[in-house]
């Protein structure tokens, strides 16, 4: 078992997942756990060589917190992120990066016949990535494993994200309107950081963030736009997320420990000063006489009776 720690790399869409390979390089190895397939780095931190996994999770809440609860369970991991892009809310600018510090799940609430009252539910992201993350943003070097050539970062915005279910192409739609009036604190918009969020916090141990390229904002969205726009998005968020893991130091793995030697009925020891060899025997005891020497020899004599032919 490996004792370098584990990171897992979620992404729900095959163009994001594309932009986090493309930035760690190297050769993968492909592992299949339950029907799910993985991609494993050996991936060299600043601050340690990590068991880096990349997971493609697949669209929506429901799918991810799926996806996610089967890599956790597969993996083990210290940290994990969601990683791709989202629609940009408040002063967020299309390139930008959101660092979620919370996510909020905007679809519940009571539909009556005077109103809808919706019912605010969030989860907050990990305080240490939250504050790794910060330090990233003022190193500011972060943007060069994606874009060589840039003179400056893109913004990184340290806010919460509206997740749900809906895909949001308009300003003033009721989804646009909901999310104004009860998340007005929300930078970015996405499909799946709640369900992400879900599935981390049932596991102990584990840091868990949303990293959010900024690709579009919910007034000037189309289809030809996105295809200029998404990938550069998903690589600065990939690039972010790498940077934000080579920052991270984490706790040390201890190694699996040696396996239990079978029972055994009896056990001979040797006495200090003895050449007596030791041995086990009985049920499932198992042991190796011998004797190394000019001259030496090695056997031995013991009488034995199981008890169970006394009876």
């Amino acid at each position: 078992m490996t004792t370098h720690p584990t990171a897992v790399i979620c992404t729900p869409l095959e163009l994001e997942y594309r932009a986090v390979r493309g930035l760690i390089g190297g050769t993968a190895t492909e592992e299949h756990h339950r029907g799910s397939v993985y991609e494993r780095f050996d991936y060299r931190g600043r601050k340690a060589d990590w068991r880096l996994v990349l997971a493609l999770t697949g669209r929506g809440n429901t799918e991810t917190s799926a996806a996610v609860e089967r890599a956790l369970a597969a993996w083990e991991p210290q940290v994990l992120l969601l990683v791709g892009v989202g629609g940009g809310l408040r002063r967020s600018a299309v390139g930008d990066v959101v660092a979620a510090t919370k996510v909020y799940g905007y679809e519940g609430g009571q539909d009556t016949d005077l109103e809808y009252l919706p019912r605010i539910d969030s989860l907050p992201t990990s305080a240490i990535l939250d504050e790794q993350a910060k330090r990233v943003s003022l190193e500011g070097t972060w943007i060069w494993r994606a874009e060589p050539e840039a003179d400056t970062a893109p913004e990184v915005h340290h806010r919460p994200i509206a997740s749900g279910g809906k895909v949001v192409t308009g300003s003033a739609s009721d989804t646009a309107e909901l999310i104004r009036k009860h998340f007005s604190d929300a930078t970015a918009i996405d499909m799946e950081g709640f369900g992400a969020m879900a599935a981390a916090r049932q596991v102990r141990g584990v840091e868990a963030t949303v990293i959010r390229g900024v690709s579009d904002r919910l007034d000037d969205k189309d289809k030809e736009t996105d295809k200029r726009t998404q990938p550069m998005a998903a690589r600065r968020a990939a690039a972010f997320a790498l940077a934000l893991i080579d920052r991270y130091d984490p706790d040390p793995v201890e190694p699996a420990p040696a396996p239990t030697p079978p029972s055994s009925k009896y056990h001979f020891e040797q006495q200090p000063g003895s050449n007596t060899t030791i041995g086990y025997m009985g049920d499932g005891g198992n042991a190796t006489f011998g004797a190394i020497g000019t001259n030496a020899t090695g056997h031995i004599h013991h009488h034995y009776r199981d008890e169970e032919e006394d009876r």
